[in-house]
């Protein structure tokens, strides 16, 4: 008598046992959900530079940095990293907008009590953070959050967060192909190209 070989039987149980341990396992109700993460696309370019002091009143336009040091108003051209002296007198400092307030649809931000980390609430869709939100700012459909601890980006019609650095900052700006943000007397951007909200 012949018998048929069980290797393909085998192989086929190998690979249901891989699927259905990999297989999203469902939430019972009520359960706590993060939302979706996407990390940083390769195609983003950092750059840094140090600053006189800490740098205020960031202002991204066309691929260049406007901000406020020491030594008075600056323009960084993100593209090389070399900034140059304006002519034109600083302005008045401007509060960190820690409240995410100025964005539609409304944004909130909240802190369960005791705890250490922000929460940004957008159009029904909670978004947990790492720290306390130390200042946000609006490009088109976008948010740029930054903490003591991360700089990420939000998409305002789906909450999906986008980490783009782990070391946090003070201040943060964006504009449609850049995101750029201080930390203490740095400064810090990357190009958004290939970056999924644009």
């Amino acid at each position: 008598m012949r018998y048929a070989s069980i290797a393909p039987i085998l192989a086929l149980g190998a690979a249901i046992a891989v699927i259905a341990a990999t297989a999203p396992t469902a939430l019972g109700a009520g359960a706590a959900t993060a939302p979706p993460t996407s990390e940083p696309n390769a195609t983003y370019r950092p750059g840094t530079i140090a600053t006189a002091g800490r740098p205020l009143w960031l202002r991204l336009q066309n691929g260049e940095l406007t901000f406020c040091d020491t030594r008075g108003t600056r323009k960084l051209d993100l593209a090389t990293g070399r900034d140059i002296a304006l002519s034109q007198p600083c302005t008045s400092a401007v509060e960190p907008n820690t409240a995410c307030s100025g964005v539609d649809p409304d944004v909130s931000v909240r802190a369960l009590l005791s705890e250490p980390n922000d929460i940004v609430d957008i159009d029904g869709i909670s978004v947990p953070l790492n720290g306390r939100v130390h200042d946000c700012a609006i490009g088109g459909k976008t948010l740029a959050v930054v903490t003591a601890s991360s700089v990420v980006l939000i998409s305002l019609g789906e909450g999906v967060v986008s980490k783009v650095s782990s070391s946090g900052g003070d201040r943060v700006a964006i504009s449609p192909g850049w995101i750029a943000w201080s930390n203490a007397a740095t400064l810090n951007w990357v190009q958004r190209k290939g970056h999924p909200f644009d």
